[in-house]
This record gives structure tokens, C-alpha cells and sequence, in this order.
């Protein structure tokens, strides 16, 4: 069986390389620009409401967008579930079998009130190295599959902390899996 991890990259801003901003931009706009656009949504709200517009005001509105949120009463959440079969920053040390690398994985929970489970496990060896894209090809052990500013592609694993082992230009960064972080 073949299978293909994909993660995504929580950060990409690494101007020596040009990579893009992946998740997590923010887009800043000043008080001038914006107010002539929130104020012709407002008079098209004031117009469809049938209130004269001098009686309408922001604070009139009541609704809160959170008022349907129901707290699923969930137990307080421990520490991150850890399900390390194998060594993943220390590929050949026998922990797999020859024609298998160990890649680290993240494993959704299936409701709200379960935690995630951050692990390494031993699955087929691919090929594709830093910056080849994983699309079509498993990445090689000790590369990960992420989804970046570049596409989707490999990346080499790093720790994020200390010495993260990372080519010139490149930076650890973390990814979705809790502890590990992928040189882009």
C-alpha cells in the first residue's frame, strides 16, 4: 500500500529563498479605505430593513455570531497524545525495513473532545528530496510532504530547537506535526 503524508507548513515567510506567505497572512487596510465601503453596506441594509436610514445605527444590531456556539463540555485536554514507532531524525538506524523510511505523521480526532496524536511510524520509501514535489512521488526518508507557498512538495524534516540542520537559506519551521518543523 501506498500512502503519502501530507502536511501543512504554518508559516512561509523566508524572504533569502522568495518563497510566498502560505496560511496565516494578514491583510491591513486604513480607516479611509474602508469606511465608504462599510457605509454602502450599511445604507443597503438600512434600505432593505424599511428603517428610515437616521434610525438606523451599528449599535442596533443584536446579534452576536457566537449566540449559537454550544460548548461541548469537553475534560480538560493533557498533554499532546505521542505515538513514536520509530526515530524519524535518525533514518537507518534499523527501526524499518530496508525499502521503508520512518515519517511522522498526525492523526485528527474523529469528535471534538479527542486529541490529536503526533507520531512516527515506518511506511514505504519514496524518492523525491528538498523542493521535489510529492503529488505523484513519496518524498524520501527523513522528507516530509507539505503544502507551501511553492506547492505541494518535500521538504527536509528539522528540529526546532538547537542545530536544526537545514540548508544555507533555508529555516525550520514548524508544520502541523506537534514538534517537528520541515526546512523551507
Amino acid at each position: 500500500m501506498r500512502w503519502r503524508l501530507l502536511l501543512v507548513a504554518s508559516s512561509l515567510a523566508a524572504p533569502s529563498v522568495g518563497l510566498g506567505f502560505g496560511c496565516g497572512t494578514t491583510v491591513v487596510e486604513d480607516e479611509a479605505s474602508i469606511a465608504p465601503a462599510r457605509d454602502a453596506g450599511r445604507d443597503a441594509r438600512v434600505r432593505d430593513s424599511g428603517m428610515p436610514a437616521e434610525d438606523a445605527r451599528p449599535e442596533d444590531a443584536s446579534h452576536d455570531a457566537f449566540d449559537d456556539y454550544v460548548d461541548p463540555g469537553c475534560p480538560e485536554a493533557g498533554p499532546p497524545i505521542q505515538d513514536l514507532q520509530c526515530d524519524p531524525y535518525h533514518q537507518g538506524n534499523g527501526d524499518c525495513a530496508p525499502d521503508q523510511g520512518c515519517y511522522i505523521f498526525v492523526q485528527y480526532p474523529a469528535d471534538a473532545c479527542t486529541q490529536e496524536v503526533y507520531g512516527a511510524a515506518c511506511a514505504p520509501a519514496g524518492l523525491a528530496t528538498q523542493g521535489d514535489s510529492c503529488e505523484q512521488e513519496l518524498c524520501a526518508p527523513g522528507f516530509v510532504c507539505v503544502v507551501s507557498g511553492e506547492g505541494i512538495q518535500c521538504v527536509g524534516l528539522c528540529n526546532l530547537k538547537g542545530n536544526d540542520g537545514c540548508p544555507p537559506g533555508l529555516v525550520c519551521e514548524p508544520i502541523d506535526v506537534e514538534g517537528f518543523g520541515g526546512c523551507l
